[in-house]
């Protein structure tokens, strides 16, 4: 599959219209982006490129802000290549390293994670997935427990989960090139996980997990929280990241009703992450 590529010089754009422009443009087939020095890259599959509505958001979001814009077409067989030049490893003190395979291992760290992106999202480099990956090394162990991944993109945090002793893992996305990268990282790192092309309805019926994690957008989370609720054992933990901090109210709101409560709420760059307990079953 081709891809187009829209690299865009910004000039002083402010970061959370950056952010909403990017969650726009996956309205219209964008599935990836690269944070640049000067500005951003976003990538769209060329049979989905729509150039008009690329413009019409960028006016809408951006405006004055673009200093220039470059649209380039990228064969398939370039994209990994693409993504092993963009993609840094992150390092959460001595605990977790998430780094592609061709960056070096470093001994002193507990849970040593290698993920080749390709397509997909989940590199620790986004606000969302590091706040995620630190609620979790935070609970210090996760042997016994049973972890869903939902919309897993590179499923980054399904094989951190089963690093850290959980009994039971699985990673979902809907995307298929997420699928295909999810497996192949899952079987770099040596981990077993369950990875399932699909939906929320795609979780193995009769499943009930100790820890959700759903690291997706305002609209999806609230769409599929009847879906969570009923896998999620009472007093066991949902952990939600892939929204900004003026959505908490709102979404906290919907999971109320799901018979959630509030434990804890992390923000950063304006994107927020909670976390909450099923506090009883409906």
């Amino acid at each position: 599959m081709d891809y187009i590529q829209v690299v865009l010089s910004l000039d002083n754009a402010p970061e959370i219209m950056v952010e909403l422009f990017k969650d726009s443009l996956l309205e219209i087939g964008f599935d990836s982006f690269v944070d640049t020095d000067n500005g951003i890259e976003a990538y769209c599959p060329e049979q989905e490129f729509d150039r008009a509505g690329l413009e019409e958001r960028l006016e809408k979001f951006l405006g004055s802000n673009v200093e220039t814009m470059e649209i380039n077409k990228i064969a398939d067989q370039n994209w990994n290549y693409v993504w092993e030049q963009t993609s840094p490893s992150v390092r959460f003190a001595d605990l977790c390293l998430v780094r592609k395979d061709s960056q070096p291992k470093d001994s002193k760290v507990k849970y040593d994670i290698i993920i080749n992106p390709c397509q997909s999202f989940g590199t620790a480099t986004h606000p969302t997935t590091a706040m995620i990956i630190e609620i979790l090394l935070a609970m210090q162990s996760l042997k016994g427990k049973k972890v869903m991944d939902m919309g897993c993109g590179t499923a980054v945090l399904a094989i951190l989960a089963k690093k850290m002793g959980a009994e039971y893992v699985e990673a979902i996305d809907i995307d298929k090139w997420a699928y295909e990268n999810a497996l192949a990282n899952v079987a770099r790192n040596e981990v077993e996980v369950c990875v399932k092309l699909g939906g929320a309805d795609s979780i193995t019926p009769d499943e009930n997990f100790d820890v959700f994690l759903a690291n997706i957008n305002l609209n999806i989370l609230k769409d599929n929280l009847k879906y969570y609720s009923e896998h999620i054992k009472t007093n066991s933990l949902l952990i939600l990241s892939g929204f900004y901090q003026e959505d908490i109210q709102e979404l906290e709101k919907v999971t109320s009703s799901y018979g959630f409560v509030v434990e804890n709420k992390h923000i950063r760059e304006e994107w927020a992450a909670i976390i909450l307990k099923k506090a009883k079953d409906l």
